[in-house]
């Protein structure tokens, strides 16, 4: 075997704007400054976060230190299979000096070699995008002070059993560093003359490395302005195709090398992530519903995805895609519209089933949501609405684009029971007035008064009784129109409770009338008409009220929980009102306090100090003014 020439170096030069990740540089001169090796360091980051420009900028600024010599293999690309370590050890063999005839053909063979000419020296080595712990180990050098840095493309944690090696990762470039990359890029003046400009296109890269170094090369090769870029990218269907146009800094070649790497599993897992209906972190049980595969499946094919930096798990079983891969997802999409339309089908069942459980003797799930009852499940229906809250929200929207205004109608329907025991006003109006719109596009009458009843419910927590008012009297209109004796009663209670708000003599006379419709229907609405006629009658009726409410609310804590707030409120009952902070849901604890502050005065302070809190984490303004309000009086 002959000696190569010391020094040889085939690690590509440092970029002349290279930026950022001296803390990962810094992790790599630790690591090495080690004990005898070879050491390994597994550079691992999202594709297009710059892993190869890391590895090699750290092997040619400390090329010095091994001086035998310093090699890039690339695996990733080249024939399939062992033919990739054969083919990468052919050209390391060849790079130290054999002649192309006496090289083994077996991968063995090859490996052997590498490490006896490698055996006691000291070289650097960068394997580039390796896929398995097996390639590198083909590829390590014998024993001896040498580096190799590796760049993950595929899984590479069984090379901490078996060789000496770290792991080393890559974060988003975060935005400081950003700023400098494209001030060196564009001209630091000139990217200074126009920050918004820069902050926007900052943003469109969500720290993306290479498409940080796309947009500086394409504001490099333009003096139009800057803004000019930042409102082409704004648009979000052009980002990717003005990204890709050179494919030798293409942000779509880099993630399409990293989906041609996934398992047909993967893949269908990334497409359907790409066309998810919602913007938060998705859920194994959804991906599985819309891809028709079991969830143990689904769950490997999506840890898989996290394994490539194509999604982040946010906790157990849930998954974020960024902005800039979900658009790159979407464009593998097979059959885009079928998978959206299980998405949203698994969406709106299990909607249904949190509603049965948050509310069982609502009458409109009954009537409105006969053909989705859901039965057998099994789940933490609040947990899982919080978790699922911004896409449920988008789901709406994706109904309502698509014309499914029944399913929007429905979603808006099996949300209440959600929306209103957690005081999740600003989403309780936007999915209202969807179901409205939906509700009139469809001619449904009874939908149209019942959901305009729980928009006008929406605006009285909001405190605006106006608005309530105005949304109720509609509501009324169409419940007369559909003939429903439920639902005119709904209405008339709903109207009834915003005079009351509103300071409108009309109240106590519409509630009345309530109660008289309610009589005609079950005991449980004649209980609740008791309820709401006692807020606006005097203490000694709404005592007798309260009673027949309670009796006929019995087994339903949620209500049972205003009675007592009520009798705290009409009657002055302490130990009713310090049942509601033991049982209550946020916003009824809350009113609670208030009314404690009014029976305790030694403590009132300490009571309105935490009901504001309360109010003001719930986005309720007009409680949280008033819960200011009191305290200021206390002053």
């Amino acid at each position: 075997m002959r000696n190569q020439v010391n020094g040889r170096c085939e690690v590509p030069a440092e970029p002349r704007h290279y930026t950022n990740n001296e803390a990962p540089l810094g992790q790599l001169d630790s690591w090495f400054s080690g004990s005898t090796g070879p050491r390994v360091a597994i550079v691992r980051g999202a594709p297009g976060s710059g892993r190869t420009t890391l590895a090699n900028v750290w092997m040619q600024r400390r090329r010095q230190n091994y001086p035998d010599g310093q090699f890039f293999v690339r695996l990733a690309s080249g024939p399939d299979g062992p033919e990739r370590e054969r083919a990468a050890l052919r050209e390391l063999l060849l790079a130290v000096g054999h002649g192309p005839g006496e090289i083994p053909d077996s991968l063995d063979g090859r490996a052997s070699w590498w490490r006896s000419w490698t055996d006691g020296k000291r070289v650097g080595l960068v394997i580039d995008d390796a896929l398995t712990a097996s390639q590198v180990r083909s590829l390590l050098p014998g024993s001896g002070d040498s580096a190799v840095l590796v760049t993950e493309a595929g899984r590479l944690s069984g090379l901490l059993a078996s060789a000496t090696a770290t792991m080393v990762d890559l974060d988003p470039m975060a935005e400081p560093a950003a700023r400098q990359l494209l001030g060196r890029l564009a001209g630091a003046e000139r990217a200074d003359a126009d920050p918004v400009a820069i902050d926007q296109l900052i943003a469109v890269c969500e720290g993306s490395t290479i498409a940080l170094c796309v947009v500086g090369t394409m504001l490099a090769e333009s003096d139009r302005p800057i803004a000019r870029l930042a409102d082409k990218l704004r648009k979000d269907e052009r980002v990717l195709r003005e990204l890709s146009k050179d494919s030798s800094l293409s942000v779509t070649v880099v993630f399409d090398a990293a989906y041609e790497r996934l398992s047909e599993p993967a893949r269908a897992g990334y497409q359907a992530l790409g066309v998810h209906p919602g913007p938060a972190d998705v859920g194994v049980d959804a991906v599985a519903a819309a891809i028709r595969q079991p969830g143990d499946d689904v769950a490997d094919a999506l840890e898989e995805l996290a394994r490539a930096r194509l999604v982040t798990e946010t906790g157990d079983g849930r998954f974020l895609m960024s902005g800039l891969v979900r658009r790159h997802a979407r464009t593998k999409a097979i059959e885009p519209e079928q998978v959206v339309s299980r998405f949203l089908g698994h969406y709106l069942g299990k909607t249904v089933a949190t509603a049965m459980m948050l509310n069982p003797n609502r009458i409109w799930h009954e009537k409105l949501l006969p053909a989705l009852r859901v039965s057998g499940q099994d789940f933490a229906a609040e947990q899982w609405l919080d978790a699922e809250s911004a896409n449920l929200s988008a789901a709406v929207e994706e109904a309502y684009r698509q014309g499914q205004f029944e399913q929007v109608c429905q979603f808006a329907i099996a949300l209440w029971p959600y929306y209103e025991h957690g005081g999740h006003t600003g989403d309780m109006v936007t999915v209202g007035e969807r179901g409205i719109a939906a509700a009139k596009e469809r001619g449904d009458d009874l939908a149209e008064a019942v959901l305009g009843c729980q928009l006008g419910f929406a605006h009285l927590q909001r405190g605006a009784a106006d608005r309530a008012i105005e949304v109720l009297t509609r509501a009324q209109q169409a419940a007369i129109r559909s003939g429903s004796k439920e639902a005119m009663a709904t209405a008339v209670e709903s109207l009834g409770l915003a005079y009351l708000a509103n300071g409108d003599a009309r109240a106590e006379a519409q509630l009345r009338r309530n109660r008289l419709l309610a009589r005609e229907l079950t005991r449980r609405q004649s209980a609740l008409a008791c309820l709401h006629l006692a807020k606006a009658v005097t203490p000694d009726e709404a005592r007798s009220l309260l009673d027949v409410a309670a009796a006929g609310l019995a087994g339903e804590p949620y209500n049972l929980t205003k009675v007592d707030l009520w009798r705290g409120r009409k009657l002055g009952d302490e130990a009713a009102l310090r049942r509601v902070l033991e049982q209550g849901k946020p916003r009824e604890r809350g009113e609670a306090l208030v009314e404690l502050s009014e029976v305790d005065s030694e403590h009132a302070r300490t009571y309105l100090t935490e009901a504001l809190g309360i109010f003001r984490d719930r986005g309720l303004t007009e409680l949280s003014v008033e819960a200011e309000a009191r305290l200021a009086r206390l002053d």
